[in-house]
């Protein structure tokens, strides 16, 4: 099967919500879920064992491949461990958002996992159990890219290539242009309007966006709800990028105070090569 989505459970996720998603991300013949649950209790329970089994047999009765696993250890190194070991090209996983206990910054199993996986993270809200307008298919009608200009925003483009394609979905692709002495703003228009001509011309309906608050957040989250966006598509950046880390980054905020899904994907790769597919391999140098 081409498509392995992994979803780790921890019992506060919303059931509907996962069950939504994960069965419309990709087709269900080429597909194949696997439900984790990483025990870290001394008494030996999961706490993801509920919520794992009603969604297993949910998806068993449905039809669909999957599969349930459980480690004992730490979450995060148990679900990077795993999402490397049976080459994921997915993860699911839900955050509290704005309104919960968990917190992004405060250092997040979801944060963790964000900065070490080898594939894309489609993070849903545990509190938001589907769109606004509580429709059930269709559910990636617009796509918001936040791109900065840098070869490594850019990188989440081969995933919202193959989302937008698989859903016909409308791409934004959105820059807040900032003040700042390392960012060459004529070199930045012209790398989006490059970026947007090439989806353009890959039968993708894609338009730019471009303005001059240099409140990036702000922004964001602003289109989000203005333009009844249905998924945020993002890079992060790690340690090393021209933004600082990501749980002091644009990506953090958004992550914490979106109104809808996220992917979001590392920039900088931490897994061996041969772990991504071919449909979500990531583009080698500046390409």
């Amino acid at each position: 099967m081409d498509n392995k989505i992994l979803v780790p459970l921890d019992g506060s996720e919303s059931v509907e919500e996962v069950l939504l998603y994960v069965t419309t991300i990709t087709p269900r013949e080429s597909t194949t879920i696997t439900l984790l649950n990483v025990i870290t209790s001394k008494d030996g329970k999961a706490s993801g064992d509920a919520n794992a089994a009603e969604i297993g047999d949910a998806l068993g009765q449905a039809g669909w491949s999957v599969n349930r696993e459980t480690r004992m250890g730490d979450p995060v190194e148990e679900i990077v461990k795993f999402t490397i070991l049976s080459s994921a090209t997915l993860l699911v996983m839900s955050t509290h958002g704005r309104s919960g206990l968990e917190r992004v910054r405060d250092g997040s199993v979801t944060e963790q996992v964000l900065k070490q996986s080898p594939c894309p993270v489609f993070i849903l809200h545990s509190t938001r159990a589907e769109p606004a307008d509580r429709r059930k298919e269709n559910l990636f009608k617009r796509i918001l890219v936040p791109l900065d200009g840098t070869s490594m925003s850019a990188s989440i483009l081969v995933c919202v290539e193959r989302f937008a394609r698989m859903h016909d979905s409308e791409v934004i692709l959105f820059h807040d242009e900032m003040d700042h002495p390392e960012y060459d703003q004529a070199a930045i228009k012209e790398a989006l309007q490059d970026q947007s001509v090439g989806l353009a011309n890959n039968n993708l309906k894609v338009s730019l966006d471009m303005t001059t608050y240099k409140r990036p957040i702000r922004e964001i989250l602003s289109r989000i709800d203005d333009m009844k966006i249905d998924l945020v598509s993002m890079a992060t950046h790690g340690e090393s990028g021209v933004r600082r880390a990501l749980d002091e980054s644009v990506t953090a905020e958004v992550i914490r105070h979106s109104n809808c899904p996220l992917l979001v994907w590392s920039a900088e790769p931490q897994c061996p090569p041969g772990v991504l597919t071919a449909d979500m391999q990531r583009p080698s140098g500046d390409e």
